[in-house]
Parts: C-alpha cells; sequence; structure tokens
C-alpha cells in the first residue's frame, strides 16, 4: 500500500457509530412540525445536509430549509454527548498517528459535535485537525475541504487518502483528485463501490487501519 503522509476521514458512519442518533433526531425533529417521514429514506441519506435529506424524505422546499434550521440547534447537544465511535478506530488511529501519518477529519458536522466525542474517546491528540462549515464555504462533494488541509500543511494531494462511507465521500475524493478508501459501515455496499470505481474497500475503518499498519497491498473484502 501507499505511504500516505495524511489522511482524511469522514465521521459519521466512517469512524462514529451515529446513524441511529441522526436518523432519530432527523424524525423527531420533522414529528414536531407534523411530518412522519420514511426512517430509512432519513437513515440512507446521512453524509448529505439535512435539508437535501428532509428534500428527498418528501418536504416541500421551504420546509426542507426550515427543518434543516431547526435540525441543527435541535441536534447539537445530542451529538456532542451520545456519539460514540466504532470498535477498533480507537486503536486504528493511534497506529496511524504512531506511523507519523497526518490526521484529520472532514464533516458538514460543527467541529464541537466532533472534538467532544474524540475526547471522551481520548484520541483528540491525535487529530491534527477537523474541517468544519467554519473552514470552508464549499461543503461535500465539493473539494475545498480537502483542498484546504493541503494548502495549511504543504502536503500534496498524491499523498493524501480521503476516507468515507458514502458515495458522497467518493464524488468527494474524485473532485479533489486523491485516492479514495470505501468502509462498508453506511448504506454503500462493497459490491456497489466496486462498480462505481472504488479500488480500495473495506469493512470498516478499523480494518483499514490494519492493513496500511502491515503495509498491504489492497485486496478486496466483502
Amino acid at each position: 500500500m501507499k505511504n500516505y503522509k495524511a489522511i482524511i476521514t469522514d465521521f459519521d458512519l466512517t469512524i462514529a457509530d451515529t446513524a441511529f442518533l441522526i436518523e432519530e433526531c432527523l424524525y423527531t425533529n420533522a414529528a414536531r412540525f407534523g411530518y412522519d417521514l420514511d426512517r430509512k429514506i432519513l437513515r440512507d441519506g446521512i453524509g448529505m445536509t439535512a435539508e437535501s435529506i428532509y428534500l428527498d424524505a418528501g418536504c416541500s422546499a421551504p420546509d426542507a430549509k426550515k427543518l434543516h434550521d431547526e435540525y441543527i440547534p435541535y441536534s447539537a447537544d445530542i451529538m456532542r454527548e451520545k456519539t460514540e465511535l466504532y470498535p477498533g478506530v480507537t486503536e486504528g488511529l493511534a497506529a496511524l498517528h504512531a506511523k507519523g501519518i497526518l490526521l484529520s477529519v472532514l464533516s458538514l458536522k460543527a467541529s464541537d459535535q466532533i472534538w467532544r466525542p474524540l475526547e471522551r474517546a481520548g484520541v483528540d491528540k491525535y487529530i491534527h485537525s477537523v474541517i468544519s462549515p467554519d473552514e470552508v464555504e464549499k461543503h461535500k462533494p465539493e473539494p475545498d475541504g480537502i483542498f484546504y488541509l493541503a494548502e495549511q500543511t504543504g502536503i500534496a494531494l498524491e499523498d493524501i487518502l480521503y476516507v468515507g462511507d458514502s458515495v458522497t465521500d467518493m464524488k468527494t475524493a474524485l473532485n479533489a483528485g486523491v485516492d479514495f478508501a470505501a468502509v462498508c459501515t453506511g448504506a454503500v455496499t462493497a459490491d456497489q463501490f466496486a462498480e462505481m470505481g472504488a479500488k480500495m474497500i473495506y469493512p470498516t475503518f478499523a480494518e483499514m487501519c490494519r492493513a496500511i499498519q502491515n503495509n498491504q497491498h489492497f485486496v478486496r473484502t466483502n
């Protein structure tokens, strides 16, 4: 496997087990305004903005925008205090850090909703930066977040790996011109990633970390 100088990872459903929390917050936030939305559509949309998810779930454009604006403060404390990392992520981040790889998180969430769970898990010391809407105006699948890290650190794009669980994540990597590693802890399966042309596909973030630790060339795992 290539010796990357930096790894940027998505947060939700990549290193953080937030599927139920996000689905519940999206659903109950909408229910406060009289909507009874399909939970599967909400869950499958994780990784996009709340506004886009609400549009996909059948809300009108004005209501989707309103629900998005309400969702942000409604979910903030819940996400900050209840988010947990997937098994093996703590050890994986520690091992990548020990190899001298710069680690960053790219997310649509506010940075405090990411730093707080990382602090509780004791892995914040391994993370160089969190790239949130506070740092860049254009968000995934736009490549600005990846470009931001490259500019801040001086690390070339060819030395950066982006890791994520969604189609949006893969598009972000393609738009930035960096390598992409897919993890199958979200709604997209290994077969679907392969059909889209992904070259690195792992069951979990922890499995990807082990491959990098052992300098293994990619072997697709289902």
